[in-house]
This record gives C-alpha cells, sequence and structure tokens, in this order.
C-alpha cells in the first residue's frame, strides 16, 4: 500500500500538476497576445480652385494648374505687384480676373457689377487726396475716405471700387459672396471698396473702421 500511494504521489507530482500547469500557460499566453497593428499615414495632396464662368461652376482639383477652359484666381492673397520690375499701370491680373469670375456669378443672379474706378496713378491719387482734405478740413480726417498716394492700394493695383456712388445694394452682394472669389470688403465706411487680401474660398477678416489704418 505504501508503494501504491507513493505511486500515487509521484504521478500527481509527475503528471496531474504540471498538466494542470500547462493549460494555464497558453490559455494566458493567447489572452495577453494581441495582433499587430498597421497604422497607414494619410497624406493631402494640396489641391486648387479652377472656376467656370460660363457654366457657373467651382471645380477643386489636385492638378498643379487649371485646364484651359477654367479659370484660375491665384490660391493668396494678392498683397504686392505682380510685374517682375514692379511697375504698375493696370489693376493687377488675378485681381481683375477675380472680379470678372464674381460679375458673371452675380449676373446670374439678377446683380449687375461693375468696376467704377481701378488703378490710379500717383497723380490722380495725389489730387483726390487733396481735394479730401479741402472737404475734410484735414488730412486726417481725409485719410479716413481716401490715402495719400504712398499708401493707397489704388496705385498698386490691389484695389477696387464697386458700383461707387449708386449702387450700395449690388455691391452689398459682392460682400456677401466675394470670399469665393477672393474678394472682401476692407473698410467698414466705404461699402464700395475691395481688395484681394485672401485665397479664394477663405473668410474675409474684419473690416476696419476706416482707410487711415493703413498709413503706418
Amino acid at each position: 500500500m505504501r508503494w501504491v500511494h507513493s505511486k500515487n504521489a509521484v504521478f500527481l507530482l509527475v503528471v496531474i500538476v504540471p498538466a494542470a500547469i500547462g493549460v494555464g500557460f497558453p490559455f494566458s499566453s493567447t489572452a495577453i497576445k494581441s495582433p499587430e497593428k498597421t497604422i497607414t499615414e494619410v497624406i493631402a495632396l494640396p489641391t486648387i480652385n479652377c472656376f467656370d464662368a460660363n457654366n457657373l461652376l467651382v471645380l477643386t482639383t489636385t492638378d498643379s494648374k487649371c485646364s484651359s477652359d477654367l479659370t484660375f484666381l491665384g490660391d493668396a492673397p494678392l498683397t504686392e505687384s505682380a510685374t517682375a520690375d514692379g511697375f504698375v499701370d493696370e489693376i493687377h491680373p488675378l485681381l481683375l480676373a477675380r472680379f470678372n469670375v464674381a460679375q458673371s456669378f452675380a449676373r446670374a443672379d439678377g446683380v449687375n457689377l461693375s468696376i467704377t474706378s481701378g488703378f490710379r496713378s500717383l497723380s490722380r491719387q495725389k489730387f483726390l487726396f487733396d481735394r479730401e482734405v479741402a472737404i475734410r478740413g484735414s488730412e486726417t480726417e481725409a485719410a479716413k475716405w481716401v490715402l495719400p498716394p504712398q499708401f493707397s492700394h489704388h496705385p498698386q493695383g490691389l484695389a477696387i471700387d464697386v458700383n461707387y456712388p449708386s449702387g450700395p445694394s449690388e455691391a452689398l452682394w459682392l460682400e456677401k459672396n466675394g470670399s469665393r472669389f477672393g474678394l472682401c470688403r476692407v473698410y467698414a465706411n466705404e461699402w464700395w471698396h475691395f481688395e484681394g487680401v485672401i485665397a479664394p474660398g477663405q473668410r474675409c477678416p474684419a473690416m476696419a473702421p476706416n482707410a487711415l489704418v493703413d498709413i503706418k
């Protein structure tokens, strides 16, 4: 009987206990093992907006340029002359293109837009400023409405006056919709004055109270 008990004890130690422990290991090992995760980085391609003024469409593409039947209005604010030498004698080409496309979209809504003042020579700007000084009584008050030539954006080809002086309701359409084309009203006291201070599709900044803020 001792031999039987010993044999049973050995059997328990050699077979049963390891088997019980061995069963636990695979399960616990399986429980903590997790599949490897593959992380895929998605890189967004740059896009540009192309405008179809005839069919009144805005198309977004990852191509580097618009097709020949569409118009590209730029992808940045218009802040300087488009000419290599900096000499300006006309409205910035992209500013004019933005207005022309906006004009087509407005016409479809029954609104007629026109540029009543765009590029101005330095001498013309000086004349307008001097006249405003005579009207307002001081250069400071005059500059709220007409800037001296060295500060105005008109001689730089970067500003347009729209439907001035008799079309505020039409210009309001451009104020509401101009950001689509990169055009913004910039002064709270001048409903007619627009500039290309954003890229098409961006949000227009808050309007400055008047033009005096541009004197630095």
